[in-house]
């Protein structure tokens, strides 16, 4: 099984796949910037053989907020023609960074606040607040990536960025969001993407160029299997 998020990064393996793709937006308690999903409405649509491409609606509730958005998610996907599982996607989040500047300007709204970076302060306290308590609670032992929640809050606000829409594979406050939900189900495998280090999934290591020109995909192109 092999995943690819633009606005995020690959994911290898049918189980790193299954938390993610369930998991990231099950639960309604954490705190972040999507939320869960309460609606959906397929826009495109079209099929060869094992290879479905479409264009979904998704509207989020922002359970932080109180808000609810629609996100237009663009996929293509392979299947295996003998089990019906995906074996490969690659899924588009479009107008992302559009969504991330309305998502700030709520914030802002909410808050009172009197600018730009008002509201991403904010939302960065905000967000670290979540951060670390889940750390806290989960990332123990061989997993603990930060001393206290005060070396915490400084590492996520202070000595990173909060991350474009474009950054969250990146070494960004943004990304470590992705994955903080995640650290309950397997937190050997997900505290690490959330520490200093980011795990692998968390860090600068990709340019421009890199992503675009990376072959990722064993099965590629996107081409049926046509039966003879």
């Amino acid at each position: 099984m092999q995943g690819r998020v633009d606005i995020t990064r690959t994911f290898d393996g049918a189980e790193l796949n299954t938390e993610y793709v369930f998991g990231l937006f099950s639960d309604p308690s954490l705190v972040g910037f999507v939320g869960i999903p309460v609606a959906y409405e397929i826009r495109q649509f079209a099929a060869s053989e094992n290879i479905v491409s479409a264009s979904t609606i998704v509207t989020y509730n922002d359970t932080t907020f109180g808000i609810q958005f629609p996100v237009t998610i663009d996929t293509f996907m392979t299947w295996d023609t003998t089990t019906k599982q995906i074996t490969q996607y690659d899924a588009t989040f479009k107008w992302f960074g559009f969504l991330l500047d309305t998502l700030i300007t709520e914030a802002a709204l909410w808050i009172n606040a009197t600018s730009h970076d008002q509201a991403i302060e904010f939302l960065a306290k905000t967000y670290a607040t979540s951060l670390c308590d889940r750390h806290a609670n989960y990332c123990h032992d061989k997993n603990q990536q930060y001393t206290d929640s005060t070396s915490c809050h400084d590492f996520v606000t202070k000595q990173i960025r909060f991350g474009q829409a474009f950054e969250l594979g990146g070494n960004t406050l943004l990304c470590r969001m992705v994955h903080v939900g995640m650290i309950k189900f397997r937190p050997d495998v997900h505290c690490s993407h959330i520490g200093p280090s980011g795990g692998g999934m968390c860090v600068d290591n990709l340019s421009y160029m890199d992503v675009v020109t990376r072959k990722y995909f064993t099965n590629s192109p996107f081409i049926p299997q046509i039966q003879e």
